[in-house]
């Protein structure tokens, strides 16, 4: 607190109490204020990202109906892979290859096209880590991990190819509600801090009371005071050692006289 509002506290006065109250009110819009920017800057941040999500998703949704016209019934007896330019037919087989070919391109870091399944050309791929994925290529991409089992990785890739319809379902949920966001972002960007009137009254009122109070004003006098007091002080401590030095300086001005007079003294006794 200022000297000024301690002074008023001490003297009772009740404006010191409302400024005490009307502080913590604009320190508190204030802060409301500041949430409503960053919450502003998220809508602006998350409407960016759907703006530029939602034609991915329409393109992805299109191309995989292309992608479902173009597949082939790999059920039962129809099942049929071509990998590195051999056809298989036994499932058992086929699993087992594509776990060598993992292996085999585990540390390589790179994609390799290794045939073909379902319409869809067939490719191999690992990561920095070392995870391998198989990659079905058609109008999209579709990436499927290698499984631990053999059988595991063809019955991954069966089920997939298989069940299309269901990542279509998926895929259109998804664009919905992005679209029901978008809009909805829409309606919230650029809206004002529905407290701005009352934190500027607020601001207002705050600086009126600083006025009633003289705050500013009896700040600076008892800055000015204090250093109007200091700088009398070392005027007063300065006069007060000028003086202490002439009484030195006349005092050893004294000293020869006093010895030539007691000298004349003795010679005349004699």
């Amino acid at each position: 607190m200022t000297y000024a509002e301690i002074k008023a506290i001490a003297s009772g006065n009740p404006l010191v109490i409302e400024k005490a109250s009307v502080d913590a009110e604009v320190m508190r819009f204030n802060r409301l204020r500041s949430q409503h920017a960053e919450t502003q800057y998220r809508i602006r941040s998350d409407l960016r990202r759907l703006i530029e999500k939602i034609p991915d998703s329409k393109q992805h949704i299109e191309n995989l109906k292309l992608d479902m016209a173009q597949r082939t019934d790999t059920h039962g007896d129809a099942f049929q892979i071509l990998l590195e330019k051999s056809v298989v037919k036994d499932r058992a087989i086929a699993g087992e290859l594509l776990t060598r070919i993992a292996r085999r391109i585990s540390d390589s870091h790179k994609q390799f096209d290794i045939g073909s399944f379902a319409g869809f050309e067939l490719s191999v791929r690992s990561s920095l880590w070392g995870r391998v994925e198989f990659v079905l290529k058609g109008k999209n991409h579709y990436a499927l991990d290698a499984t631990e089992t053999s059988l595991g990785t063809v019955r991954s890739l069966e089920y997939f190819v298989q069940n299309m319809e269901d990542r279509l379902a998926h895929k259109q949920i998804e664009l919905a509600d992005a679209e029901k966001k978008h809009g909805e972002l829409e309606t919230k960007i650029g809206q004002p801090f529905e407290h701005e009137a009352k934190l500027q009254s607020l601001g207002t009122r705050q600086k009126e009371l600083e006025e009633a109070l003289d705050i500013t004003k009896n700040q600076a006098a008892n800055s000015l005071a204090a250093e109007v007091t200091e700088q009398a002080v070392e005027v007063e401590a300065e006069a007060e050692n000028e003086s202490v030095q002439t009484n030195v300086r006349q005092s050893r001005g004294k000293t020869p006289a006093t010895k030539a007079t007691a000298s004349v003294r003795v010679a005349m006794a004699h």
